[in-house]
């Protein structure tokens, strides 16, 4: 009896689905779509064995997927990656030909801990070339990068560089210790009558100095020569220098910026 009373009701609801999808009140279900179909963007595709077991494996697309993920947290815009990158990078003069052949060189050697360094001129291409080696860091390498816009972080730290609660510390910590790490602008607008605020001379040896220790790559991009920042710091300009050698760079064209 049981069974007639669940044939009766299939039929029932069948009869009722047929109604209203006539009518118009059921819409067929959306395609999905997506960007790898053996995966479904999930990253891994199912494994059946010989013997009916099933296991999954990383997909084709694992990879790129984490070079995505990778490029979102580092703190520069996808508009910045479009921009930036080798390929929109003009070698249109002398000085960019050798810019762009140092960054080239840099990414190549691909030595653990070096750094790379472009000093001078404003408008010069200085963040351009830089972030161009950032993702090719992680687009070649797979490595992870991050951005240090120092105009603004360098605000964020100093305010609560005096807090007992070691805020402080916690602030600069993610600074020290990535692999790669972008120095946007160093020391722009950093001077006061002349003379560099001890804030920001204290908060960038901190980071600059841990860095130096634990063997951290970083990039430097900064109007102010190598020998500039020595002269208001020498222990910091000579970390610098000893971290970026042999890829560093005095930048000395105009501002392309007002080149029409």
């Amino acid at each position: 009896m049981q069974a007639i009373a669940d044939i009766i009701e299939k039929r029932e609801y069948r009869a009722t689905y047929d109604r209203m999808k006539k009518a118009g009140r059921i819409k067929a279900p959306t395609i999905e779509h997506y960007k790898c179909s053996k995966c479904k963007d999930t990253g891994y595709i199912t494994i059946i064995g010989n013997d009916g077991s099933f296991s999954k494996a990383p997909c084709k697309c694992l990879e790129q997927m984490r070079i995505e993920s990778r490029l979102k947290k580092s703190g520069i815009s996808p508009a910045d990656y479009a921009l930036y990158n080798f390929n929109t990078f003009k070698s249109d003069t002398a000085e960019h030909t050798a810019m762009k052949q140092l960054a080239m060189k840099y990414l190549n050697s691909h030595i653990t801990g070096q750094g790379i360094g472009f000093f001078g001129n404003s408008g010069t291409g200085k963040t351009h070339i830089c972030i161009a080696i950032c993702q090719a860091l992680t687009r070649q390498y797979g490595e992870e990068h991050y951005y240090f816009s120092y105009r603004s972080e360098i605000q964020r730290i100093k305010a609560v560089m005096y807090d007992d609660g070691g805020k402080y510390s916690q602030a600069i910590q993610h600074w020290t210790m990535v692999n790669n790490l972008y120095i946007d602008d160093l020391f722009k607008f950093a001077e006061r009558d002349g003379k560099m605020q001890q804030q920001d001379l204290q908060i960038v040896f901190d980071i600059i100095n841990t860095r130096y220790i634990n063997h951290k790559a970083t990039i430097f991009s900064s109007e102010k020569t190598v020998n500039d920042i020595k002269d208001i710091d020498e222990a910091l300009g000579s970390r610098i220098f000893s971290m970026i050698n042999p890829f560093g760079m005095a930048c000395k064209d105009g501002n392309m910026r007002l080149v029409k």
